[in-house]
């Protein structure tokens, strides 16, 4: 069994590889004339990082069996290819869901205590800028999630243990799985951004979802809110987002994702200085990299065995089976 990689996994996953008895080899990233023909048609699973991956390229792999994405994104990959093909893309359900949760709140902690502009101050000398009263205790405050998924489940627990009240929006309106999260279900997500303090965006990028916290949503934000994305920079229209901080519309934001990526200087998010921006590392900890390595590495295993793996991106290559 051979697997073709665009970049090396974490140790764990190549660990994974050799302990199956896979054949990993590592191509040259995104120089997708670069790969050998020869090496690309006797390979039985391809896995892409964050590059974007032409449908030209996949379409080279004749005895393709498995496309792996280690985490949960797939915007760069041809899925609607790969269905056509009958090729499962293969995810990490939950591999990341720790870590990004626990950067979402990093996130939030930096808003609430001006970690960012405290920091900058005291080293110009600016020593009185601790007296100035725009730190926030989170106690008490209201955090809406935008999408109670594996990570905003557990960042619902978190703010929870915080004392905060979190307030759940699913853009599926799955109740359920909202309130089995501890959060109050709300099923407007006008009413989610009007009570907030915080909002953490935890949703898919989809054609609904795209640009779905635009310049009206924001303007139902209160003055004194927050908003923070960490989940598909498209989800908020970015130049919507820069003009509301700049505008005093909201307090402020703090995001890890971008429209395009690697992310561009001349993104709007980068004129607002208000606005916290971090280089979608959220889920890039050695513990989180090696559980998505090890688990793109499992399901394509299990895909090129024969066997059905829940967590693709495109079930319905399984209609019919």
């Amino acid at each position: 069994m051979k697997f073709v990689m665009t970049q090396p996994l974490a140790p764990a996953g190549m660990a994974m590889l050799e302990k199956l008895g896979i054949e990993g080899v590592v191509g040259p990233g995104d120089h997708w004339d670069e790969y050998p023909d020869d090496l690309l048609e006797s390979a039985d699973a391809i896995l892409i990082r964050l590059e974007k991956c032409p449908e030209s390229f996949v379409a080279r792999c004749k005895n393709l069996k498995a496309l792996g994405r280690p985490g949960m994104g797939y915007e760069n990959v041809p899925v609607d290819y790969c269905t056509r093909r009958g090729i499962p893309v293969v995810l990490a359900p939950g591999a990341n869901a720790r870590s990004v949760a626990e950067h979402a709140l990093a996130l939030i902690f930096a808003c609430a205590k001006e970690l960012v502009e405290m920091d900058a101050e005291n080293r110009k000398g600016n020593w009185g800028v601790r007296a100035h009263g725009r730190q926030m205790e989170l106690a008490g405050k209201k955090v809406g999630i935008l999408g109670v998924g594996g990570i905003g489940s557990l960042l619902a627990g978190m703010c929870s243990a915080l004392g905060m009240e979190c307030l759940g929006y699913s853009h599926s309106h799955n109740r359920r799985k909202v309130e089995a999260a501890g959060c109050r279900y709300v099923d407007s997500l006008d009413d989610v951004l009007r009570e907030s303090d915080f909002v953490s965006i935890h949703m898919p990028l989809l054609p609904e979802t795209r640009h779905c916290i635009g310049a009206r949503e924001l303007g139902l934000m209160k003055k004194t809110a927050f908003l923070i994305n960490t989940a598909r920079g498209a989800v908020v229209d970015e130049q919507a987002l820069a003009d509301a901080v700049n505008n005093g519309v909201i307090l402020g934001a703090a995001v890890d994702v971008y429209s395009t990526e690697p992310a561009q200087l001349d993104n709007p998010v980068f004129t607002a200085p208000g606005i916290i921006c971090t280089p979608h590392s959220a889920a890039l900890t050695p513990e989180s990299w090696a559980r998505m390595s090890c688990g793109a590495v499992e399901g394509c295993y299990a895909v090129c065995s024969g066997k059905k793996w829940k967590g693709i991106a495109n079930p319905e290559v399984y209609e019919g089976l």
